[in-house]
């Protein structure tokens, strides 16, 4: 006899009565998400006591990446404790509670998609924490490569704002061609879709948060046809569904800093230019982006004593570029308080971390981030017919 348990087969909360399948996803929903964020401090806390007692370091990345595990790791166990309290108190004639998932839980994330024709709007229940749909409203192009897409409607009410210069959200795209309907129910999904054709989620920055307009703005960087998130946008028009997660990020200007020092390439001028407008207007220092021609610059507002340097590659592969590094070893090495603000390409930031750790510098005031990453698969939709019978709606 096996002494291995049988798992029980996979009901998903779309088989569930719809009350009980919303109330269902809502416990394990936040079940996860305070399991991630006590798994994230419980490890942290242990990382600490390490380093002042025992003299244990861990280099960024491992501390990263052992932060990382601990979140899912209290993930998985909020998810199973759920699964077992909820499979207790539910009524025999139920079916079987949704298994517990092999990988990373999901967050709540952002779903961007055009909207469907000749659909009824779906009745959506706003929960803290879910899917927040807003419409696009209007789009402006900035420069040959940046479009800026600004969103509102009755969502808007459920998006909060961190106030960070870097806040943060997922945006879900979803296959044209299959008439999915958001908010998605993605554990649904996963059960009834090639994997090819699920949603996929990239992060953008909170361009701007206008609370009186009941407007939020990001600027997408549109790079040919490459990717789901700039080909979208450079498409997207009035009336389109954008839908955003809970905002992330913590970086904020510092006021008390001698001099500001910014540089990035296109995926970071979201957020320094948001950096730039929360800057004291007296502030002074460099700003350093880097794009690919004259053709891709823009007006971005800012402190008058911002001095603004635009490094062009010119047909060179962003990927492959040091401009950003070559830029700032032309500079005098700053000395004092001075803040640095480095975001963009993983090898660029971090050729540009290796430099500055060399500067004179309180390196406290130093923040560098990795935007975005050469290896990562670019994603394309594949073309299915119109009103394929074998594609599910929701």
């Amino acid at each position: 006899m096996s002494h291995h348990k049988h798992p029980k087969r996979p009901v998903y909360p779309g088989e569930l009565p719809p009350a009980l399948a919303r109330e269902h996803a809502r416990v394990f929903e936040a079940a996860v998400e305070a399991g991630r964020r006590a798994g994230r401090k419980a490890a942290k806390k242990k990382l600490k006591r390490a380093a002042r007692h025992g003299g244990i370091t861990l280099s960024k990345a491992l501390r990263d990446a052992t932060l990382r595990d601990a979140e899912k790791a209290g993930g998985r166990a909020a998810y199973a404790a759920a699964t077992k309290a909820l499979r207790k108190a539910r009524p025999r004639a139920l079916p079987p509670l949704p298994p517990a998932p092999g990988a990373e839980p999901q967050h709540a994330v952002a779903v961007a998609g055009p909207a469907p024709a000749d659909t009824a709007a779906p009745v959506r229940t706003r929960v803290r924490g879910s899917q927040i749909v807003l419409e696009v409203l209007r789009t402006q192009w900035l420069s040959q490569s940046m479009v800026r897409i600004v969103a509102g409607g009755e969502g808007f009410a459920d998006f909060e704002s961190n106030g960070a210069a870097d806040q943060h959200v997922k945006v879900h795209f979803a296959n044209p061609a299959l008439g999915l309907v958001p908010p998605y129910e993605m554990r649904s999904l996963r059960g009834r879709l090639a994997r090819e054709d699920l949603p996929v989620s990239r992060s953008y920055t909170i361009r701007s948060h206008d609370p009186a307009a009941r407007e939020i703005a990001i600027d997408f960087f549109v790079h040919g046809t490459d990717g789901v998130g700039g080909s979208w946008a450079a498409g997207a028009k009035s009336g389109d569904l954008l839908v955003l997660s809970k905002s992330k990020g913590k970086f904020r200007p510092d006021a008390g800093a001698e001099q500001h020092l910014y540089v990035g390439d296109e995926s970071a001028i979201p957020a320094i230019a948001a950096a730039l407008e929360m800057l004291p207007r007296n502030a002074v220092g460099q700003v350093i982006l880097e794009v690919d021609s004259a053709q891709d610059e823009f007006e971005i507002d800012r402190p008058a004593g911002m001095a603004l340097h635009w490094v062009h590659r010119s047909g060179e592969p962003s990927a492959t570029s040091a401009m950003l590094a070559n830029a700032l070893r032309d500079l005098p090495a700053a000395h004092g308080q001075v803040e640095i603000l480095a975001l963009g390409e993983r090898s660029a930031t971090q050729e540009i971390r290796r430099l500055l750790s060399h500067w004179d510098l309180d390196q406290r005031r130093i923040t560098t981030s990795n935007y975005w990453t050469p290896r990562k698969a670019k994603r394309a939709w594949r073309t299915l017919p119109i009103g394929n019978p074998g594609s599910p709606t929701e």
